[in-house]
């Protein structure tokens, strides 16, 4: 187990640059889709890891603007994830056909809104996991995923190789939420309480994150230029 510890914590940020090197190595395939910015997400995700890694472990990075919140560095991944979340319910909007389902996407974006909002009025933004608003954009992003499973069957015997690529990213962040999920509400309970974390929860988190951006690169290489031509609405 110690030694898949420290294999994961080798390799978890490099994959992230390869992920980000795949998307740019295939973006003439995608660039006008929905999933035209797919490499700034990723680089903006690789460089937020960085970010925070940096300003949590070195003190000599702790500038003016992180000097309240250094030891925390919360405020970095809040911002990030309401972006992340935000980028993916466009796509999916987008992707997706049929008008019941794109209208439930935009309706559960709107309330991802209004939660974010409202939770900044229960928990600091600059200092606090905004717990309630991840876990709502967590949740819409499985349903997002569902939806995508429910339609690729219709979708795959009209467009041919169209969504093969959303497939494996639909794969990859259907099991990263699954499993994180649980793991949010733990630390968020174990903060609460005063509670250490177990040793293993690190070990299974690093792993949702190299199987998540595994998917990535799968979709990303797996991809076709017929595959994403997006048909007229």
């Amino acid at each position: 187990m110690e030694y898949l510890d420290n294999l994961l914590e080798i390799l978890y940020r490099p994959l992230y640059a390869l992920t980000v090197f795949v998307a740019l190595i295939k973006y003439p395939k995608y660039y006008n889709t929905p999933l035209m910015l797919f490499p700034v997400i990723l680089m903006y995700t690789f460089l937020t890891e960085i970010l925070g890694y940096v300003t949590k472990n070195y003190e000599v990075y702790h500038i003016t603007i992180f000097s309240a919140f250094a030891e925390r560095n919360v405020i970095i991944y809040n911002i990030y994830n309401i972006i992340f979340f935000s980028f993916f319910y466009f796509v999916y909007w987008s992707y997706l056909e049929n008008p019941k389902y794109k209208r439930q996407i935009l309706y559960g974006s709107i309330l991802f809104l209004i939660v974010t909002i409202a939770n900044t009025f229960f928990q600091s933004f600059m200092i606090e996991s905004q717990v309630y608003s991840y876990l709502i954009g967590s949740l819409l992003i499985l349903y997002s995923t569902i939806l995508v499973f429910l339609e690729r069957k219709k979708l795959i015997e009209k467009h041919g190789y169209k969504y093969r690529s959303i497939k494996w990213i639909s794969i990859g962040l259907f099991i990263f939420y699954v499993g994180y999920l649980p793991i949010k509400v733990s630390r968020y309970y174990n903060y609460l309480h005063k509670i250490n974390e177990y040793a293993h929860v690190r070990t299974i988190h690093l792993s949702l994150i190299c199987i998540l951006y595994i998917c990535f690169i799968i979709g990303l290489l797996r991809m076709n230029r017929k595959f994403w031509i997006v048909p007229k609405r």
